[in-house]
């Protein structure tokens, strides 16, 4: 019997090189998952260097991750996509922003997506369709980017160079009618869907730089309804990063025993940061409100609406509260993508260290502290890289089961998805899994998946 708690992600090239029902056979048969998620694209091979590297290099911090099942053939791979589906022209006339042109590939193998919907919907799976909450064209997050002038933008009215995501800046009016336009076209697509899910609904925080989004113009408005100068704010956070670089953040008293009292003795000293995290809660609530009208104008309110964030205390960061978007959504999901964490720890250590006069080990040891992404121990920052495929990943259970039960504390009724990766070695992917505890749970991604941990799944 298939569980309606338990989630995988399933791209559809996957539908493509294994086939429909041997995927289906795997996931509701071996791990008895009750629920699918996919995405709107084809897939086929590209010669080396060209398309987009399978798995995803994750900033060229992820070369050493390879596909625990082949595709193609390969567990490694270079690939092309198009649109699983002919998009309605007419839905983005006169839009910045248009879907590629469908392909041969997509007449060839666009149908293998409604196939796998449709048969998934028959053994009684509920159905997700995932896109890119800010990314146009919002296929899959390497598929796209923004123009220059929804770019996030950082205080000196500059984008940040080299993320790991391409989102955009959530007050675009441009990426917004993209995003309206397509999920419009998805919906008379794939009627059957029982809903649809937006990653990267927020500001991610992979990189230090990104925590000082976003100060595009668009977002003057925003800004304004708020009681605040955008240009102000860009100045006052300006402020900020040169006493962090003129060494003048030591002699503030910071406390740096725990979160809560670091965030509350920053933010007493610089009322401006408070001020920036307010307006990125304000931005990202009314970009869910904006995907929630969207979905329900699109479907005829047919169709659920499901929000990717970051877990504490990084969607602080990211500006997505969980207890203010919960009544606007149908479910949440919290992603615990453990291998991101040393990315994120050493980008952060990396900025730390080179603006100001703070010693490496001290700032690592601060960092496991306050963030909880590693154990609190002395360590040697050279030692804070992406896990290699047999490295468990320095995430501890208990660090995972607090941040899952203070999301699933703040959105009341809304379930509140636990969002596990399957990269890693088994034992500690079924570790990270059960430190979820016994709400639903979405694994991502079933390229990660060997039959041994969809087994393992099955007998949890």
């Amino acid at each position: 019997m298939i569980d309606p708690n338990l989630g995988i992600t399933v791209m559809p090239e996957y539908a493509q090189s294994e086939g429909v029902e041997a995927v289906l056979d795997n996931i509701a048969g071996l791990a008895r998952a009750g629920s699918l998620t996919t995405s709107p694209y084809v897939a086929s091979l590209a010669p080396k260097g060209t398309g987009h590297r399978e798995p995803p290099s994750d900033g060229g911090l992820g070369q050493k991750r390879l596909l625990d099942r082949s595709l193609w053939g390969q567990r490694e791979l270079w690939m092309t996509a198009a649109p699983s589906f002919r998009p309605d022209p007419q839905l983005y006339e006169g839009l910045a922003y248009r879907p590629p042109e469908p392909t041969a590939l997509t007449d060839d193998q666009g149908a293998v997506v409604g196939h796998f919907v449709d048969a998934a919907k028959a053994r009684g799976m509920e159905v997700w369709m995932q896109i890119q909450a800010a990314i146009p064209p919002c296929y899959r997050v390497q598929f796209g980017g923004p123009l220059p002038d929804d770019e996030s933008l950082l205080p000196n009215l500059a984008p940040r160079t080299g993320r790991v995501d391409r989102n955009a800046s959530l007050a675009s009016c441009d990426v917004r009618a993209y995003v309206r336009a397509i999920t419009r076209d998805l919906c008379k697509t794939y009627p059957q869907i029982d809903g649809l899910k937006f990653d990267w609904p927020e500001y991610p925080v992979y990189h230090f730089d990104a925590l000082f989004f976003d100060f595009n113009p668009a977002m003057a408005p925003h800004a304004a309804a708020l009681g605040l100068d955008l240009g102000a704010l860009a100045r006052g956070t300006m402020a900020f990063l040169s006493d962090l670089g003129d060494g003048v953040l030591r002699h503030k008293a910071i406390s740096l025993q725990d979160f809560d009292s670091f965030r509350d003795s920053l933010l007493t000293a610089y009322p401006v940061l408070d001020e920036l995290l307010a307006l990125r809660r304000a931005v990202v609530t009314d970009f869910a409100m904006f995907l929630r009208a969207t979905v329900d104008e699109a479907s005829q309110s047919k169709c659920k609406l499901f929000l990717h964030a970051f877990p504490p205390p990084l969607n602080i960061g990211t500006g997505f509260d969980p207890a203010a978007v919960a009544p606007i959504c149908d479910a949440m999901g919290v992603k615990f993508y453990t291998m991101h964490w040393p990315l994120i720890e050493a980008d952060y250590l990396s900025a730390l260290t080179s603006r100001s006069d703070f010693s490496p080990p001290e700032v690592a040891r601060m960092l496991s502290r306050l963030l909880q992404l590693s154990p609190d121990l002395p360590r040697d920052p050279n030692d804070i890289k992406y896990p290699d495929p047999q490295d468990a990943h320095p995430a501890t259970s208990a660090s995972i089961r607090s941040k899952i039960d203070q999301v699933r504390g703040q959105a009341g009724s809304t379930p509140v998805w636990g969002m596990s990766h399957g990269y890693g070695p088994l034992e500690d992917v079924m570790r990270r899994f059960k430190a979820l505890g016994a709400g639903p749970v979405q694994m991502n991604r079933y390229a990660y998946l060997s039959d041994t941990k969809l087994a393992a799944l099955g007998a949890r």
